[in-house]
């Protein structure tokens, strides 16, 4: 899948150590040199898996693709007859980032069948659009743990307001139950692949998972008199990597980037 570490010198690192020792009192110059690299290779990494050592001071800090995270995608409006469809040219552009072909295992959320994708598995509670699995995504989902290279979820935009005011899609659209927007991420991230991506197309900028990472966040416009969406994209981590991360923030390790991402 996309969205790696370039350069033959970066992969060959033993990425986890060199967190480690970043992490655990060394400069980035003392921790290139132990490894036979530039500190430069190190901020790379370091960056890559959002613990830098020190959180960037500014804008005038950042690199280009630094400033190039948060992205906007013009896309068209739906064409699908049924209400809830993906925005026209939504799956093409997502295929381009992730890298996704025939070949990877992917899983749609809240879904029924979609043209031209007969091999991707989707799930809804309903039949009426003849999903592979008709189960609620509220509930434990029948698949076995790290079956998908990439589940997408477009559920309903339900929510609740801190104001108590109320947003009910589901009953007003499809005559179900209100889906809180975190309901099915638990199980969502548990079929995933480790370093399979979870996309999540809704009104809300979702939090990061437990277990995960995020690595793109996307505004998306269907042109005017239609409401915004974010894509945000996050990448399920394997068991050391995510039992370093643990480590680190129950270490509380100062102003580091990835605490100040956590609450995002």
């Amino acid at each position: 899948m996309a969205l790696t570490l370039k350069g033959e010198l970066v992969n060959s690192l033993d990425h986890k150590q060199v967190l480690k020792d970043l992490h655990g009192g060394m400069r980035y110059d003392e921790v290139g040199k132990k490894h036979g690299c530039s500190k430069g290779t190190i901020w790379r990494i370091a960056n890559h898996y959002d613990m830098l050592k020190h959180k960037k001071s500014g804008l005038q800090h950042m690199t280009e693709s630094q400033l190039g995270k948060r992205h906007g995608w013009a896309c068209g409006r739906p064409m699908a007859k049924y209400k809830g469809a993906y925005p026209n040219g939504f799956l093409r552009r997502l295929d381009q980032l992730l890298g996704i072909t025939e070949d990877h295992a992917v899983l749609h959320l809240f879904s029924g069948s979609i043209q031209g994708r007969e091999n991707e598995h989707t799930m809804d509670i309903q039949d009426t659009h003849k999903p592979t699995f008709v189960a609620d995504a509220r509930e434990e989902f029948p698949m076995k743990d790290n079956t998908y290279d990439v589940v997408i979820s477009d559920p309903p935009y339900d929510m609740t307001t801190t104001e108590g005011v109320k947003i009910d899609y589901s009953d007003k659209l499809w005559k179900t139950e209100f889906i809180r927007p975190y309901a099915w991420v638990k199980e969502a991230v548990r079929v995933l692949k480790p370093e399979g991506f979870l996309c999540t197309l809704h009104h809300l900028v979702y939090k990061t998972p437990p277990g995960t990472r995020r690595v793109y966040t996307v505004s998306i416009t269907c042109g005017p008199n239609t409401r915004m969406r974010t894509l945000c994209v996050f990448q399920k981590l394997d068991e050391e990597l995510d039992g370093l991360t643990t480590m680190l923030n129950d270490q509380d390790i100062g102003d580091t980037e990835h605490a100040s991402c956590k609450a995002t």
